[in-house]
């Protein structure tokens, strides 16, 4: 009898643990479920989906270049990272709800997934390049050399360039790649006529491919690239990119580090003026090394850009205890506490097992936005603005236990 209770106690503890470790992965799933949103890499192409599918367009246009109701998206120094992103998405929350009321704009609804993409669209965008400047570009045209080989005299007299392989490139990386696979004859070329290798600065090599896109007949607003990050990082080993440029600091090398730690050009177009300037310098190094330069096909260039700038798509650190006070002095705790425990106007948002991120932040506000700009406003609050150096700290704060 004593020996069937020791049985009967045994595989009731069993039975106790399995269900514990059932409930430990069942827990550990969700907590997987949450975090997915930090590891979801930049898909630009799928952002962009979301980005029609939710009606963003009707404000910000069908390229994000801004409308009469909505400001442009491109090239703008707010959005560049995902602090600022999720910053001027909040701060800007009251005025899109009320230009939606207005417009009578269905309300979108945003799974973490789609936020994240979204994120992750407007987080390129931010670096691609608006149209340039024709006149600077005719300009720069002469200056830099390039009518002493690609220019061509029309019927009536004038001076026009002669490019219509490069003319044919629809964004300014596309023009990148074909100034790269033509480079070698061009230095050639430019060595035997004595003329020495240009430098450009910060919107040359973006108003040079508007001057001589106009010239070519295609005038208009640059598309967005259809760039693959997880293809770049292929294509930067690929392309014996990873034999010199470091993707992290400390790394010795001798040419600049690549990676999270550097500062990487505005635009696209800035990128490729980059690469280009130093070409001659690059093609040394990698003769002496007996490897051939590389030649992009296709989007490789595009992919390559999308890949080395979705490095710096990161989640910001910070301090609970700074994120407490950011907490307090932005009104959040007005509603929600001020230790974020919850009271009878808001929810709790510690102590949940919730894991918070920059894209949770985002598509809690998109879930519930409508209805904390109404709840501020009949208790008399203003909309709290928030700082961008201060997501990662608030970030820090809600992730931290609830204190007893």
């Amino acid at each position: 009898m004593t020996g069937r209770r020791h049985i009967l106690g045994w595989a009731g503890i069993a039975a106790a643990a399995l269900v514990l470790l059932t409930s430990i992965l069942i827990w550990q799933s969700r907590q997987t479920a949450q975090r997915f949103t930090v590891f979801v890499p930049p898909k630009p192409v799928e952002g962009r989906m979301v980005f029609q599918q939710k009606g963003c367009t009707a404000c910000h246009g069908d390229n994000g270049m801004g409308s009469a109701t909505g400001p442009g998206l491109r090239s703008r120094a707010t959005i560049s990272s995902l602090p600022q992103l999720v910053t001027a998405m909040w701060n800007h929350a009251p005025r899109m709800f009320e230009a939606m009321e207005q417009q009578k704009v269905k309300y979108p609804e945003f799974s973490y997934e789609d936020t994240a993409r979204l994120l992750s669209y407007l987080y390129m965008s931010g670096y691609a390049d608006n149209s340039g400047d024709v006149d600077n570009g005719r300009k720069l045209f002469v200056e830099k050399h390039c009518i002493r080989c690609h220019s061509k005299v029309d019927k009536a007299g004038a001076v026009a360039p002669a490019i219509p392989r490069m003319s044919d490139s629809v964004t300014p990386l596309g023009w990148t790649q074909s100034l790269w696979n033509h480079a070698s004859t061009m230095q050639s070329r430019m060595t035997k006529e004595g003329i020495e290798w240009p430098q450009m600065q910060a919107n040359d090599l973006r108003d040079l491919f508007a001057y001589v896109r106009h010239a070519s007949g295609h005038d208009g607003e640059f598309p967005f690239p259809a760039a693959n990050p997880e293809n770049g990082w292929a294509v930067f080993q690929r392309k014996q990119c990873i034999q010199c440029h470091s993707l992290h600091s400390g790394d010795p090398s001798s040419a600049p580090s690549l990676g999270t730690e550097s500062k990487l050009p505005a635009t696209y177009s800035d990128f490729g003026a980059v690469m280009l300037n130093h070409y001659p310098r690059m093609r040394a190094r990698m003769e002496a090394n007996g490897t051939p330069m590389p030649v992009f096909r296709d989007l490789e260039m595009y992919d390559l850009v999308a890949f080395l700038y979705s490095l710096h798509y990161l989640e910001p650190p910070g301090s609970p205890q700074i994120g407490s006070s950011v907490f307090s002095w932005r009104g959040c705790a007005h509603c929600h506490g001020s230790r974020a425990e919850g009271t009878r106007v808001g929810p709790p948002l510690r102590g949940r097992g919730v894991v918070y991120t920059s894209t949770r932040l985002a598509t809690n506000l998109w879930r519930h936005g409508d209805e904390m700009v109404r709840q501020t406003r009949q208790l008399g609050q203003r909309w709290p603005e928030i700082k961008e150096t201060e997501i990662g700290d608030l970030l820090a704060f809600l992730n931290s236990p609830l204190e007893p």
